[in-house]
């Protein structure tokens, strides 16, 4: 036993004596861990004596022999670790004082004879090998490290293969952004290049997507040589060879990169005696750690603990301070991505922005296909669009729906079901961070996370201007439009010249939520640029104006593209324009003039008025063409004598359409015999409403075949009893055949009551008989 303690004693004494500073440090923490206080003041005596003094290894070991021996008596598992670090010394020791291998003559043969003696290492090929014992050490069986020659620079190393998340990347822009200084780099950056000058280990600790490896390269790459070699091998890779293999290096400068430290320890990985010897020879570790993985295996886990217990960890936090958000703002502008994360930063952290926004892109681009998840793609795609149209937080479920299906490819009909699926896999928490879409401010509200919409704005691939429907669902959706408004202005603006639709878009909105002024300039381009829309629009304001002359040539555009508001107001206008024109003649002395804005107000009811213009024609000669006219209005006003007058005055000059009025007048009057004789003559003379109102007195005086001649007669001239009165006249005389060919044409032209005499013709053929009257409520009163 006392030769192991010899024999670690030694090893350990020339590591003290050649000055390694982590060795002295872990000795230190060994002693004091160790339950036994004189060894602190003893150590600390061994490294002033002998410490960097050539030769004065031997006078160390002697020390360092009784604190083994203390060590080994008062605690085993301090005992262990020591003896762990002294064996790694050892065996760089044999390594370093090895004969240099030769090389083989080119005659060589491939007989080998190797006897008395034990061979464990790679097999040496020689012609011979003459007398005596020979020792060889060659490249440890268990390293599969690659030469530091092969070890790539630093200034061309690819940080994303190391570790750094991948951002979007828009055209020609750099693989990564600028990178924002944090808070904590004064101290890493120190912690590198002590680490650069005398090694050790360099850790970053932080949460999930905080931005740790991002920082550890930006540090790395700001404090180390550009020539330096560095190697990033894979998690669970044995790194037993790595220190033989950068004995070789030469004057290489190198460094170990370790993201994710944890899944680079065990015995095979990065050990205390590894870490000490790297530090010998002077080369750094610099590594990353969750911060749940470092504690972990700083206080759970023995076997790890002495590694990371010598370790100062920076930590980086995933909120960032005023002062980091001010340097973002500061980059924000010289890069889209920076500035997407800035616009973002109050509700995502900026690692997490520019780290999960590329993955999240990629899968809700694939999404769209058939066998994918498209109705999800296309709500996702809504929340996107309504957040380029101002309207980011209170987005409700029924809203995306809507907006979904404006989409190519949309379902006419979603189901709940399909509905709460498609949001359930929009809204899935990916990579342990967030959805696509994230709850909203309110209850029941969802957005589309930030870098998509900024993926939108940006123009990156898979999206395309937002439809003209939702901008005005947007609209709808929000109580203050002040956003939708100036993000309409912002991005339908620059698309005026090109695109009629976004003119059009952006005169409704000014138009309902804006400045008419504006919505009619908008309008007008729109129109001029072939929009029938429009067209339509602008004259509907124009109307409303009063500016009939300027309204009437857009509307008549949208009236002829099947408009039917336009229509209307087209119609409209050109009859005010009308009787503005009317008018003028009229107070010219135009008696037609005059005889036309007195119907224009009759028709408005205004018999007062008309009647003023009317007696204004006949003192401008036209007494005999407005006199049914005039007897007309004093009809309405039941002025009998005045009415007959003026009746008696368009039939004696001809207007025999005037003789039905008379008649219509002389049978109130009782006067039945000149009566018949007025209908008759109006009926004759082709007058519907007098061939009807004969056929009734006719129906009446019992002459009913006589009657549905005139009916028919109705009927041709247009009539819209006179096929009612004529099938309920044959059903009475259950002629029912004949009957329900007239019925039928009655229903054709819409008569009110056909359907009621068809149904009862249908209860006559039944009975066989009769009915006691021609139909339901028929009536047999002549008509004015």
């Amino acid at each position: 036993m006392d030769a192991e303690l010899g024999s670690l004693a030694e090893a350990l004494g020339r590591g003290i004596a050649e000055g390694s500073p982590d060795l002295n440090a872990l000795l230190s923490d060994t002693a004091s861990r160790s339950g036994v206080p004189s060894l602190v003041p003893q150590l600390n005596q061994v490294f002033t004596r002998f410490q960097g003094k050539s030769g004065a290894w031997p006078l160390a070991a002697q020390d360092m022999f009784e604190v083994l021996r203390l060590v080994r008596l008062r605690d085993a598992v301090v005992y262990g670790e020591l003896k762990v670090i002294a064996e790694a010394f050892a065996e760089d020791e044999r390594a370093r004082t090895a004969p240099v291998p030769q090389h083989a003559p080119d005659t060589a043969t491939n007989v080998n004879t190797v006897s008395g003696g034990t061979f464990n290492e790679p097999v040496v090929q020689a012609g011979s090998i003459p007398g005596g014992v020979h020792t060889y050490y060659g490249q440890t069986p268990h390293s599969g490290l690659p030469r530091v020659a092969d070890w790539p620079q630093l200034d061309r190393a690819n940080a994303i293969a190391l570790g750094v998340r991948r951002p979007r990347r828009i055209a020609d822009e750099r693989p990564l952004p600028r990178y924002v200084v944090r808070d904590c780099v004064p101290a890493l950056d120190a912690q590198v290049l002590a680490a650069a000058r005398e090694g050790g280990l360099v850790l970053v600790t932080g949460e999930p997507l905080s931005g740790k490896t991002r920082t550890l390269w930006a540090a790395l790459f700001t404090n180390l040589p550009g020539t330096t070699r560095i190697i990033h091998p894979a998690p669970g890779t044995d790194l037993r060879g790595l220190t033989a293999v950068l004995r070789a290096r030469g004057d290489a400068e190198c460094v170990l990169w370790l993201d994710d430290l944890d899944g680079h320890l065990g015995e095979h990985g990065l050990t205390v005696a590894l870490l000490v010897e790297l530090a010998r020879l002077r080369v750094p570790v610099l590594a990353t750690m969750s911060d749940e993985a470092y504690d972990t295996h700083r206080f759970g886990s023995p076997a790890h603990t002495r590694l990371l217990s010598g370790v100062d960890p920076v930590e980086l936090g995933a909120e960032w301070s005023p002062a980091e958000v001010e340097r973002l703002a500061a980059a924000a502008p010289h890069d889209l991505r920076l500035s997407g994360a800035y616009a973002h930063c109050a509700r995502h952290s900026t690692p997490e922005y520019l780290a999960v926004g590329p993955e999240l892109l990629g899968e809700w681009r694939r999404a769209r296909r058939a066998n994918a998840h498209p109705l999800g793609h296309r709500l996702v795609l809504a929340a996107i669009d309504l957040a380029r149209c101002g309207v980011e937080e209170v987005v409700g479920a029924d809203v995306l729906r809507t907006a979904s299906g404006f989409y190519e490819g949309a379902a006419p009909d979603v189901s709940p079901e399909d509905l709460d699926r498609a949001l359930a896999w929009a809204a899935g928490v990916r990579h342990g961070t967030t959805g696509m879409l994230v709850p909203g401010t309110e209850a029941g509200t969802w957005r589309a996370y930030g870098s998509l919409v900024e993926d939108a704005r940006d123009g990156m691939p898979g999206f395309g201007p937002v439809p003209p429907e939702l901008w005005r669902l947007a609209v709808d959706t929000v109580d203050h439009v002040d956003d939708v408004l100036v993000r309409a202005r912002a991005v339908l603006g620059p698309e005026a010249e090109t695109n009629p639709q976004a003119l059009l878009t952006l005169g409704r909105i000014e138009e309902e939520y804006g400045d008419e002024e504006v919505a009619e300039a908008w309008f007008r381009r729109a129109a001029d640029a072939g929009s029938t829309e429009a067209a339509g629009r602008l004259g509907s304001l124009l109307f409303h104006r009063e500016d009939m002359a300027a309204a009437a040539p857009y509307l008549e555009k949208a009236a002829e593209s099947g408009d039917v508001d336009a229509q209307s107001l087209l119609g409209t206008a050109l009859l005010r324009r009308s009787e503005h024109w009317l008018r003028t003649a009229a107070e010219g002395g135009d008696g037609f003039a005059a005889c036309m804005l007195g119907d224009l107000r009759r028709g408005e009811g205004d018999h007062q008025t008309a009647l003023t213009w009317y007696q204004a024609a006949a003192a401008q000669g036209l007494r005999t063409r407005v006199a049914s006219r005039i007897g007309w209005v004093f009809h309405e006003w039941e002025h009998h004598k005045e009415a007959e007058k003026w009746y008696r005055i368009a039939v004696e000059s001809g207007d025999l359409s005037a003789a039905n009025d008379l008649g219509l007048l002389l049978e109130n009057r009782g006067a039945m015999e000149e009566a018949v004789a007025c209908y008759r003559q109006s009926a004759e003379d082709g007058n519907a409403t007098a061939a009807h109102n004969f056929g009734i007195i006719l129906n009446k005086q019992g002459k009913r075949e006589a009657a549905r001649e005139w009916f028919a007669r109705a009927h041709e001239l247009g009539d819209y009893d006179g096929a009612y009165r004529m099938g309920c006249s044959l059903m009475w005389e259950n002629r029912h055949d004949e009957a329900e060919e007239w019925l039928r044409k009655a229903q054709e032209v819409g008569h009110h009551k056909a359907d009621s005499a068809l149904a009862d013709l249908k209860k006559a053929r039944t009975a066989a008989h009769r009915p006691d009257t021609p139909a339901s409520g028929a009536p047999d009163n002549v008509k004015a």
